[in-house]
């Protein structure tokens, strides 16, 4: 079963919830009870493979030295 994220539409907590692909629940805030609805989660992405360079996921590691 996927975790889906939910957003209130007054107070704009953020809560997670688990259930199935095909359900469509009503939930409601756990702080001030208004609808809350389900939003697209942040994914992160990392690129692998031989089409890609090494240095385009690297942490820039640029530091300024003062003479």
């Amino acid at each position: 079963m996927p975790m889906y994220r939910y957003v209130c539409e007054s107070c704009g907590s953020e809560e997670v919830h688990l259930h199935g692909v095909n359900d469509s629940p009503v939930i409601e805030c756990g702080k001030c009870g208004a609808r809350m609805n389900r939003t697209i989660g942040r994914v992160g992405i990392v690129f692998k493979g031989s089409g890609y360079y090494i240095t385009d996921n690297k942490k820039s590691t640029s530091e300024t030295k003062s003479e």
